[in-house]
């Protein structure tokens, strides 16, 4: 640049979420690959012939951008199923987006925040890049353990993120008592209390939520990826007006509202007998998966989390050398690390037990042989 001096370009690319971009990061392996946290293509329910109702005799098509964001027929839907009820209600473009615009409108930079620990690590990236200070809250059997949010809840969070049931990695579900307790230690706060029920209709615990006990500071979530298909990208979010209200104005500077198109999608699906009755199925199916892994790593002295959903996590001697150990004979699942807001007492891997299959004795046996020999494979000399 002459006399100007020297010009040297930023190179540096924008940051990535490393935490959600690590749950993908074990070894490669060319054979079973559980790390994704997907839902089983074969179990969803078939949309052929809910697009072909929609298309044909149900679609209305939209007439003014001021429309309601929600069809009134899927709001009908939501309420009468709702956890609680809700001051408002409304659809995004599936749980994550739901999440991260709750973020940007409760959290600013400073902030403290409450979150379960192992938790969701999207939620984690979302957190850290708005410049909030987490505060991890561990987990029992029944949720967040009651003494640990006591201590939070001294530091002045201005929110909680909580998943109700089938909490990823763990598949816990938080029980009514808890969720009363919680309710109760929450009572005298000012926090907003963030629920994501991701696994929604596959869950097999009980729609638990504690706007059942504080409704005007709730904003319950519920995807409908796992139980209906990740392509639907529909959520649907109820709950406190003072935050969904925002989020609905803001939304009117963007996208707008969720595709109608989808959202009769998603009406046909949860109206039509053979539909609900192939998430029945599915709630089944994954539950009969989860048991047969967990049962049998338990018979060769491996411990993992008796939980809800379509994951297990499982602990493990040495996550590297577990990843390492799985990817050789062909497995790959997700590591621990990426889950953990603090690190936790023992190492684990997240394994997507919802892909197995519970009618091939077999290929469980593969399956549960790799986890035992990765579980208690330990770390070598060169930390591998």
């Amino acid at each position: 640049r002459g006399r100007a001096g020297t010009f040297v370009k930023n190179t540096v690319e924008p940051a990535l979420p490393a935490r959600y971009l690590g749950i993908g990061a074990a070894p490669g392996a060319d054979g079973l690959d559980l790390s994704t946290g997907t839902p089983d293509p074969s179990l969803l329910p078939l949309l052929r012939e809910a697009l072909e109702r929609v298309t044909t005799r149900s679609l209305v098509w939209t007439t003014s951008y001021l429309d309601d964001p929600v069809l009134p027929q899927l709001a009908e839907l939501l309420r009468s199923t709702w956890p609680f009820e809700p001051m408002r209600l409304t659809v995004v473009d599936g749980a994550l987006d739901a999440m991260s615009r709750i973020v940007d409108h409760v959290v600013r930079l400073g902030d403290r925040v409450v979150m379960e620990n192992p938790g969701f690590p999207p939620l984690i990236d979302l957190l850290e890049r708005s410049g909030a200070e987490i505060i991890p809250v561990g987990l029992d059997g029944e949720g967040m353990i009651l003494v640990e949010l006591a201590h939070a809840m001294t530091l002045d969070p201005v929110a909680v993120f909580i998943q109700p049931r089938a909490q990823n990695p763990t598949g816990t579900n938080m029980s009514l008592a808890r969720c009363a307790e919680i309710a109760a230690i929450l009572a005298d706060t000012t926090a907003w209390i963030v629920e994501d029920d991701h696994s929604g209709d596959i869950a097999t615990g009980e729609d638990v939520s504690v706007g059942q006990h504080l409704p005007e500071r709730t904003i319950h979530i519920r995807s409908y990826s796992k139980s209906h298909g990740p392509d639907l990208r529909i959520a649907a979010v109820g709950g406190a007006a003072d935050v969904i209200d925002p989020l609905v104005a803001r939304r009117m500077l963007g996208p707008g509202w969720t595709s109608r198109l989808l959202q009769a999608v998603l009406v046909e699906l949860l109206t039509d007998p053979a539909s609900v009755a192939a998430v029945t199925r599915a709630r089944s199916t994954y539950a009969v998966r989860s048991l047969a892994l967990r049962a049998g790593l338990a018979g060769q002295g491996v411990t993992s989390s008796m939980g809800d959903g379509i994951n297990a996590w499982v602990e493990v001697a040495d996550e590297r050398s577990a990843l390492v150990t799985l990817a050789a004979l062909g497995v790959r699942v997700a590591p621990g690390t990426p889950f953990e807001v603090a690190p936790t007492r023992s190492h684990h891997v997240r394994v997507t037990s919802g892909l197995l299959r519970e009618d091939d004795a077999a290929h469980l046996r593969l399956v549960i042989s790799a986890l035992t020999s990765a579980a208690k494979a330990g770390p070598t000399l060169r930390g591998v």
